[in-house]
């Protein structure tokens, strides 16, 4: 069986102690303490999740196509009477 080597973009987040590794494509996430381990975690979760997608006769989605990805973050005036969900 060949295999194939697949990319799919990841959003990783700090949340208090942890960091969060979001996979928006698959709709999956993991996290870990440190960086580093949220992105082994989530490799794993992606692998786990294709597999089971596989075993169960699911279309795997495509890989993210571009390796041109960005980040930023949009800073917006908010209505005093807005009420934030924490």
């Amino acid at each position: 069986m060949k295999t194939s080597i697949l990319k799919y973009n990841v959003l990783f987040r700090k949340e208090d102690k942890y960091f969060i590794a979001d996979v928006p494509s698959l709709g999956i996430s993991d996290f870990g303490k440190t960086l580093e381990e949220a992105k082994k975690n989530v490799e794993q979760a992606i692998e786990i999740h294709i597999e089971g997608l596989v075993k169960t006769h699911t279309e795997v989605p495509s890989p993210d196509a571009s390796d041109d990805v960005y980040f930023s973050q949009a800073s917006v005036k908010a209505p005093k009477n807005a009420t934030f969900i924490y």
